[in-house]
């Protein structure tokens, strides 16, 4: 009867160094991840910018002149928006603070009346607390927003020397792929970032014409909120519509439930030839796979990680596949 020896299972030191070092690294980049998000923010506006400043080099336009051109209509678009938009909000959402207190203590919902379940749920009480919190975490973004601006001006400044670059730190063949990689991305993202603006303004005005045909009351900001969730597909057409349909109730019920009814209309279109057409011809993206995307990335990373996850898969799979084929290439 033979007896079998328990074998020994050995980890070499360079192992464990590696596990290590890798370990380390998850840590240092966990704790710069605001950081990687801004610069990865800068990279997508300059392969979003660089097509239109190239196109201006043709005319003779200086790079800086041109990437500064840019900025300046940027800037004044967001503006002009801005100071058409704010009073109207402003002045709207406080008539609707202001209504919807005496609208709960006269509402009644299955038995129980609004008022009362609005204050199990505390709606009215943080409310204050929510606009003022909203309002700084704004304020405190735009840092970051002239962060990525920045980091994006010097992208597009040193684009035209990325052969160079990518020749000193890869060689000839890896120069290839890397500008290869970049160039495909300049056209995926940057049509990621038309498409999402494109979304943004036909939602916001379907949803304004719909609001202001049924009557409702603050359409103008409910139809801004409507733009702006469409940066995050399926998820946010949801939500503004279900806080419309709130809004609709200070009509009447009709008024809310023709807003619900109007909200999955603009939803199904979006959904079955809007965002397919848009996404499928400008980035080839299956709507599926979209679904998923902004799933995985809202459970991970929230509403940003919900924003970011397309453009993070398109950098992904793009940089996967130009790999694949310079290696079947090779073969």
């Amino acid at each position: 009867m033979s007896t079998t020896s328990p074998q020994k299972i050995e980890i070499s030191h360079k192992t464990i160094i590696f596990t290590v070092i890798f370990l380390i690294s998850l840590a240092v980049l966990w704790q710069i991840k605001s950081i990687i998000v801004l610069i990865f923010l800068s990279f997508v506006l300059m392969q979003a910018l660089n097509p239109t400043v190239s196109k201006l080099e043709t005319f003779k336009f200086p790079r800086a002149l041109s990437i500064l051109l840019l900025y300046i209509v940027i800037i004044t678009v967001i503006s002009f928006a801005v100071a058409g938009v704010v009073p109207v909000f402003i002045e709207q959402t406080a008539g609707l603070v202001s209504t919807l207190p005496d609208f709960l203590n006269n509402t009644t919902l299955f038995g129980a009346s609004a008022i009362d379940i609005s204050s199990q749920l505390k709606i009215l009480e943080n409310l204050p607390q929510g606009i003022a919190k909203l309002t700084l975490d704004i304020f405190s973004n735009v840092f970051s927003a002239f962060v990525v601006f920045v980091i994006a001006f010097y992208l597009l400044m040193e684009r035209n020397k990325f052969d160079q670059y990518s020749f000193d730190l890869f060689g000839p063949s890896g120069k290839d792929k890397f500008i290869d990689i970049i160039e495909q991305l300049e056209k995926r993202l940057g049509h990621w970032v038309s498409a999402e603006m494109l979304l943004m303004t036909v939602i916001g005005l379907l949803a304004y014409a719909g609001y202001s045909i049924l009557g409702l009351s603050y359409a103008v900001p409910l139809a801004i909120i409507a733009g702006l969730m469409e940066i995050v597909p399926n998820i946010g057409p949801t939500v503004s519509t279900a806080l419309a349909a709130l809004v609709g109730l200070t009509v009447s019920p009709l008024t809310s439930l023709m807003v619900v009814i109007w909200g999955i209309a603009i939803q199904q279109l979006e959904n079955n030839y809007i965002v397919p057409k848009i996404m499928k011809a400008t980035i080839g993206l299956n709507p599926l796979i979209t679904i998923i995307l902004i799933a995985v990335g809202a459970k991970l990373g929230g509403v940003l990680g919900a924003v970011l996850a397309i453009p993070i898969y398109l950098t992904v799979e793009t940089v996967y596949k130009v790999m694949l084929s310079t290696k079947k290439n090779s073969k």
